[in-house]
């Protein structure tokens, strides 16, 4: 496994504005089922700031990409009014009912590819983050693809964010069997059977923290607070 350790840059560097990075496609995953947020309304719409939080990651992520799809299995309008949708595969749901559960990000990750394929053949990457981190960096994609060295990683991660990465479309087969037939549902289990690497983002950051719960999102909300005051 490589290590890969960029240059220092502050926070403040980093919210100049976005660089999109070359022919990558965004894939954001809006797929968990977010108990530990409580009943009641999906937790990538639960209201931050004044709007879905959802809503964060694809205005973030989208200046950096070429093109964006969000992962949904039950696509509330509200995701569709912010770019185009779709659901894991239907082999996949299929195996899912047969479960009795929901596959997990894989499943997205698959769904993701697949798009990529259809809609953007030339591109050969796709780039996931998850619905409920919404201060991700907005250099994000230039420090990832400024770190895809020669030989390329088949999946290039942020340390300790697995489902943050950079992953070949054409790991796309690979991923079906591994889903399917090898019962693989962890995406770090995934990630290190092939050619993997790891970004470590420079210093302490706040900007992959996952709202998962109630006091997630209070702070999420005071976080934003302040920001509007600077």
């Amino acid at each position: 496994m490589a290590r890969i350790v960029p240059s220092m840059a502050d926070e403040a560097k980093r919210e100049l504005g976005p660089v999109r990075c070359g022919a990558l496609v965004g894939v954001v995953l809006a797929g968990g089922e977010g108990r530990r947020m409580g009943a009641g309304i999906a937790k990538p719409l639960r209201k931050l700031g004044g709007k879905p939080m959802v809503a964060h990651v694809v205005e973030r992520l989208r200046p950096q990409v070429m093109d964006l799809v969000i992962v949904a299995n039950e696509p509330d309008p509200v995701y569709r009014k912010l770019a185009p949708v779709v659901a894991d595969p239907p082999d996949i749901q299929r195996e899912a009912r047969k479960e009795g559960r929901r596959l997990g990000p894989l499943a997205g990750i698959l769904a993701g590819m697949e798009w990529a394929q259809k809609h953007h053949p030339h591109a050969g990457w796709i780039l996931t983050a998850p619905a409920d981190v919404p201060f991700l960096p907005l250099d994000l994609t230039v420090r990832l693809c400024g770190h895809m060295h020669v030989p390329e990683p088949d999946v290039l991660a942020v340390k300790g964010e697995h489902a943050l990465a950079i992953w070949s479309v054409r790991l796309a087969p690979d991923l079906r069997r591994a889903i399917l037939e090898e019962g693989q549902r962890r995406v770090e289990g995934f990630a290190r059977a092939h050619n993997y690497a790891e970004l470590v983002w420079p210093g302490r950051t706040e900007a992959f923290v996952n709202i998962n719960t109630p006091e997630d999102l209070a702070a999420a909300e005071t976080r934003l607070l302040r920001r509007s005051k600077r």
